[in-house]
């Protein structure tokens, strides 16, 4: 029997997701697969880069969007790109990602002003001056074996004072002690005074009510979370 496109792609990019251990392999694996991740997401009912610039384009007016320099931090194929030139954004979009092979995609679609490669980690700091962005947009970068909790204050320092970051996240199963240091980071910087998380909901990130049942799939698996935080001016 033909396996079926919904179950071939959740084997391969979610199935055997967790047993990749590492950025490095973590990193080879989008690499090898940018060229097929825009069919893949649409497979997977991918909705997440559309939530995003829609909460985005919430936050801001039309005069804003036109001039807005924002910064899509984890910009892989450039689907949160392309979502947010949709919403309305008509300014400069920075792209920043580790993988070459994301990038490449990403840039042949023409919406970004430019692109950096660029593996961000407490080390490695991004390459921008202080409050050089007036929003950041984060889907999906932040999780195990990619951005480390610890790279939120770091990007907060890139951000305009008063501005917004928005983060999707999707803290499934396998991943509880990663949700519990990304939380805890959050209210360590919201307790020092440097942002504060303005909302936080739930969506449904994926569609997978239909894998087959030899998945053993987590439904609660495929839902995210989408949240808003305004870097204060400490000033």
């Amino acid at each position: 029997m033909t396996q079926k496109k919904l179950d071939v792609v959740y084997e391969r990019g979610f199935f055997n997701f967790p047993k990749r251990i590492g950025p490095a392999a973590v990193r080879e694996f989008y690499n090898r697969n940018g060229i097929d991740y825009d069919n893949d997401m649409e497979i997977m009912t991918y909705i997440a880069p559309d939530v995003a610039a829609q909460k985005a384009a919430s936050l801001v007016s039309d005069k804003q969007k036109e001039n807005f320099k924002l910064l899509d931090l984890g910009a892989g194929t450039g689907l949160a790109g392309a979502a947010l030139r949709r919403a309305g954004f008509l300014g400069n979009i920075s792209a920043l990602d580790g993988s070459a092979g994301m990038l490449k995609v990403a840039m042949e679609k023409g919406i970004y002003s430019d692109s950096t490669e660029h593996i961000l980690t407490s080390s490695n700091p991004l390459p921008y001056a202080d409050g050089t962005f007036d929003m950041v947009v984060n889907v999906g970068a932040f999780g195990k074996s990619m951005m480390e909790p610890d790279c939120l204050q770091e990007v907060l320092r890139a951000l305009k004072p008063r501005s917004y970051m928005i983060i999707t996240v999707r803290m499934y199963s396998e991943v509880q002690d990663y949700k519990v240091r990304f939380y805890d980071e959050l209210d360590r910087l919201e307790a020092a005074g440097l942002m504060k998380i303005c909302s936080s909901e739930k969506f449904p990130y994926y569609r997978w009510d239909e894998i087959s049942d030899e998945f053993k799939v987590n439904l609660a698996d495929q839902y995210g979370e989408v949240l808003v935080l305004q870097k204060l001016d400490i000033n």
